[in-house]
């Protein structure tokens, strides 16, 4: 049983979103906002695991008490669900650079505000710090190198993006989890232990369903060959970025790509490894 604080300006939401835990035996506490203060006190005094709360609040807005909570040691690590009807670009910049921060859109329905909260609890939710705000697009990135993977991620993360990291540990299964992932751009490694990159690019443009099957793909490699050169000319929308790389080069060539150069990016050098 965890201990949940629910914020909203609201009475009504805050019954529903009650509502919706009940029947998993939360320690629910409903919190007027009638100033920060007042909410800050609350929740010093009885620390909760989760603290749901709005984001238009005349009296304690949302983007405000979340930056508090993120200032104060006693709540920084404090996990956060947002829900909102509201939200921009900036909106999503913010929430990426809070840490734990879940964002959920209203109107949401109690089965998947239940198993949010829940998994959210466990610790096995795959957090969305406002992406579908951001929505600069989502970047599969497929490498055999786990540190690899991780480097892109943290280099797309922070300039807006939303990274999904694949582990190619075969073809078919790597194909699968690209169907299912839904990108709008590959970021794909050519020398791999199990297939090589044109491999995939041929089984990809071959066998995936439209409109994926012709989204762009950026192979980054230390390779050089004649192959390479044959595999762009033979497929429409496949460019090669050569290592090593700065994080400003991936990100300018995956925007060429996408056609989005708007060079949005989040503290500009430096990486989030979380």
């Amino acid at each position: 049983m965890a201990r949940v604080a629910v914020v909203d300006d609201d009475p009504m939401v805050r019954r529903f979103i009650m509502g919706c835990l009940e029947s998993q035996g939360h320690d629910l506490q409903e919190l007027e906002p009638t100033c920060l203060f007042s909410i800050l006190s609350a929740l010093h005094e009885a620390p909760p695991d989760l603290l749901i709360t709005d984001l238009i609040m005349p009296d304690c807005p949302g983007q405000t008490l979340i930056r508090v909570c993120r200032e104060d040691p006693h709540l920084k690590h404090l996990k956060i669900l947002l829900l909102t009807g509201h939200g921009d670009i900036a909106l999503a910049h913010f929430l990426q650079t809070m840490g734990s921060t879940h964002y959920l859109t209203k109107p949401v329905a109690p089965p998947e505000l239940a198993d949010c909260v829940k998994r959210f609890l466990q610790g096995d939710l795959a957090v969305d710090p406002g992406w579908s705000l951001a929505r600069r697009g989502v970047v599969a990135v497929v490498d055999d190198s786990r540190l690899s993977r991780a480097y892109h991620s943290a280099c797309f993360r922070k300039s807006g993006f939303q990274p999904v990291e694949i582990d190619p540990t075969g073809l078919r299964e790597t194909l699968e989890a690209l169907v299912r992932t839904q990108p709008d751009i590959i970021v794909l490694d050519y020398l791999m232990p199990n297939f090589n990159g044109d491999a995939l690019i041929r089984a990809f443009r071959a066998v995936a369903p439209e409109p994926i099957r012709s989204i762009p793909i950026l192979v980054v490699t230390a390779h050089s060959s004649r192959d390479l050169d044959i595999l762009i000319q033979a497929h429409h929308g496949v460019e090669v970025l050569s290592k090593p790389i700065y994080p400003a080069d991936l990100i300018v060539s995956v925007e060429v790509l996408l056609g989005t150069e708007d060079h949005f990016s989040f503290a500009e050098g430096r990486l989030d490894w979380s």
